[in-house]
C-alpha cells in the first residue's frame, strides 16, 4: 500500500495529498486539494485520522494511533504531528500486523493442549455475562483414575487422552455453552442451564466421561466429580464462583456414591471449619511430644513361629486440642490436598527415630517401621533427610524400616529404583506395603532392594473363605521366600488365619489378632510380657520410663 499522506491547515483544507492517499480513497486531485475531508469523505468525522488529527490540532502534540478505515477497509497505524500551521497525516497499512496480535490474543486464551479455553478466557466470559445481566451455571469438574492411564502408559499418551476427552466434550458441548481447561484434569463448561435442565447437562457429561477409552489397545473407565454453582446466586465475581465451585467438588470427590454436588452455604462453612483445621495441622507439624498433637501408635508384629516381637509399624494418630481423636481418614486427605505430605512424612521419620532412641534405651533392639507417601518418594532429599535423622538420633540404620506402597512404588519406575538404592545404601531396610492390589511385575520386584513383602489385608481377610485368595497368599509367600525376602501378613485376625499363614510357612503377622496400634508405654509393656513367656492383649498402662526422651 505504501505511506500515505495529506496536510490540512487550522481549518481543515487539505492542502497536500500523496497517490498513495488518493488511491486508497478512490478519488482524484481536484476533488481533495482545496477542500475539507468533511466535503469527500462523509464518515470522516468518525475515522481514526479525525480523533487523531483532532487530538494533535487542541494541544499541538505529535499523536500515534491504529485503527480501522472503512474508506480502505485496512487497519492502519496513523502519526500526526504539527507542520506549517495544520497537520501532517502519515498513515501505513498495519492490517498484517494486527491480524497476528489477534492470533496471539486468542492463543493466549487456548489450552494449548487441548485447544479449548483455558481459565483466563473463562474469566472474560464470565464477567461478560454478568456485565449483560445473564443467569448462568459453572459445572466444574475433575476427572477420576486419570492417573492410571499416566502411571501405565506414561505422560505422552496421557496428553493423548486428555485430548481425546476434550473432543467428546466439545461434541456434546451446545450452542451458547463454552468448555474450559483449567490444569491437570480439571474442566469447566459455562451454560445458560439450570434446574433440570441442568442436570441433564451435568448427566450427559458424566455419561460422556464414563464411556471407557482406549489407549494402545488397553481401556480405561474414568468418570468425573462435578462441582456446580449458580450465578448470581453463589456470586458474580469469577475468584467466587470458581472457590465455590471448588468446594463441591472437593466433596463429590470424597463421597463414595454422589459425584455431582451443588453448592450450598454449609459447603462453605465446613470449608471455613476445614481451613481452620488445615492450619491446626501445620502447627501440629511443628511440634512432638505434646499430649494434644499429632503422635505415632505403634502395632506389634510378630514372628508366626514362636509370638515374639519382631518390630512394630509407626502410625499417624491426631489428638485435636478440640475436637479429640481424629482417624487418619479425617487429616490425610487434607495433608495430600494441601501439599503437606512430604513435611508430614519428615515428621513421621523423626518422631519414629526418637521413639527407637527410647526403645533402645529400654534395652528393645526392634525395627520400627514408618510409611512413606507417594510424595515422600519424589522428594529429592528423602535420603539426605533419613542419614541426618539416623545420625541425630544416634539410630543404627537396620533399626528402620521404610514401608511404600506397590502403586506408588511403580508410579515411576526408574525414580523408585534410584531412591530406594540411596535408602539401601544407608543400610535401611525397604517394604512393599499392600502387595497384591497393585500392577507391579515382578521382574521389576526383583530389581528393587526390598528386604519385607507386606502381603495385603484383603487377601489374609478372604484366604479362609476364598480359594483364590488363598491361592494368592501361598503364592505370595513363596514367591518372597524365592526372593530372600521376609512376608509380613497384614490384618489378620483370627486363630484360623493364623494358623493357615503358619502353615504356609509366613514369617510374620501384623493385624488386631497379634496386636492393636498402642501408645508407646503399653506397646513396652506389651513387648515385655510378650518376651517374658506372658499374655498379650490384656496390657495395663505401663508407668513411664525414666529413660524417655
Amino acid at each position: 500500500m505504501g505511506e500515505s499522506i495529506v496536510h490540512v491547515d487550522a481549518q481543515w483544507v487539505v492542502r497536500y495529498c500523496n497517490d498513495v492517499y488518493l488511491r486508497g480513497m478512490g478519488l482524484r486531485a481536484e476533488q481533495v486539494i482545496g477542500k475539507t475531508p468533511f466535503d469527500y469523505h462523509p464518515g470522516f468525522r468518525r475515522s481514526i485520522f479525525f480523533d487523531t488529527i483532532e487530538a494533535c490540532r487542541r494541544d499541538g502534540q505529535p499523536r500515534m494511533a491504529i485503527g480501522y478505515s472503512t474508506a480502505v477497509q485496512r487497519w492502519l497505524m496513523v502519526r500526526v504531528y504539527p507542520h506549517e500551521g495544520g497537520m501532517m497525516s502519515l498513515a501505513n497499512d498495519a492490517t498484517e500486523s494486527v491480524v497476528r496480535q489477534f492470533q496471539l490474543a486468542q492463543e493466549a486464551l487456548r489450552d494449548p493442549l487441548t485447544r479449548v479455553g483455558n481459565q483466563r478466557a473463562m474469566e472474560q466470559d464470565i464477567k461478560a455475562l454478568v456485565d449483560r445481566g445473564e443467569t448462568f451455571s459453572l459445572v466444574l469438574f475433575s476427572l477420576r483414575r486419570f492417573n492410571t492411564i499416566n502411571d501405565s502408559l506414561g505422560h505422552s499418551q496421557g496428553d493423548l487422552a486428555l485430548m481425546e476427552i476434550a473432543s467428546r466434550l466439545q461434541s456434546v458441548t451446545r450452542d451458547h455453552e463454552h468448555l474450559y481447561r483449567l490444569n491437570g484434569v480439571e474442566f469447566v463448561l459455562l451454560t445458560p442451564a439450570q434446574g433440570e435442565a441442568l442436570q441433564e447437562r451435568t448427566d450427559a457429561l458424566a455419561a460422556r466421561l464414563g464411556e471407557p477409552i482406549t489407549m494402545r489397545g488397553q481401556n480405561f473407565r474414568l468418570g468425573a466429580a462435578f462441582g456446580v454453582v449458580g450465578a448470581p446466586d453463589h456470586g458474580d465475581a469469577p475468584e467466587v464462583l470458581l472457590r465455590r465451585a471448588a468446594l463441591a467438588l472437593r466433596c463429590a470427590k470424597r463421597s463414595a456414591g454422589e459425584q455431582i454436588v451443588h453448592f450450598d452455604d454449609r459447603l462453605e462453612a465446613a470449608g471455613r471449619l476445614r481451613m481452620a483445621l488445615e492450619g491446626d495441622f501445620r502447627a501440629a507439624l511443628q511440634r512432638h511430644g505434646d499430649s494434644d498433637g499429632l503422635a505415632l501408635a505403634l502395632q506389634p508384629k510378630g514372628r508366626l513361629k514362636d509370638g515374639h516381637v519382631v518390630g512394630a509399624e509407626a502410625l499417624i494418630r491426631w489428638r485435636h486440642a478440640e475436637r479429640g481423636p481424629l482417624s487418619p481418614a479425617d487429616f490425610l486427605p487434607m495433608a495430600q490436598e494441601c501439599g503437606l505430605m512430604v513435611e508430614l512424612d519428615r515428621w513421621v521419620l523423626d518422631e519414629a527415630l526418637r521413639l527407637q532412641r527410647n526403645l533402645m534405651n529400654l534395652g528393645h533392639q526392634l525395627p520400627l517401621s514408618i510409611n512413606l507417601s507417594v510424595e515422600g518418594l519424589a522428594d529429592v532429599q528423602l535420603a539426605g533427610n533419613v542419614s541426618a535423622a539416623l545420625l541425630r538420633w544416634g539410630v543404627p540404620s537396620s533399626l528402620l524400616e521404610i514401608e511404600i506402597p506397590e502403586g506408588a512404588l511403580m508410579r515411576d519406575v526408574e525414580v523408585s529404583g534410584r531412591v530406594l538404592a540411596e535408602l539401601s545404601a544407608l543400610g535401611v531396610r525397604i517394604s512393599i506395603d499392600d502387595f497384591g492390589t497393585g500392577y507391579s511385575s515382578f521382574a521389576y520386584l526383583a530389581r528393587f532392594p526390598v528386604s519385607t513383602l507386606k502381603i495385603d489385608r484383603s487377601f489374609v481377610r478372604d484366604m479362609c473363605t476364598k480359594a483364590a485368595s488363598k491361592t494368592i497368599v501361598r503364592s505370595l509367600v513363596s514367591l518372597a521366600h524365592a526372593l530372600s525376602m521376609d512376608v509380613v501378613a497384614e490384618g489378620a485376625e483370627t486363630d484360623a488365619e493364623m494358623a493357615m499363614l503358619r502353615r504356609m510357612h509366613c514369617d510374620v503377622v501384623q493385624g488386631f489378632g497379634y496386636g492393636r496400634p498402642l501408645p508407646f508405654d503399653t506397646f513396652v509393656s506389651f513387648v515385655s510380657q510378650r518376651m517374658s513367656g506372658g499374655v498379650a492383649g490384656r496390657v495395663g498402662e505401663a508407668s513411664p520410663s525414666p529413660f524417655v526422651i
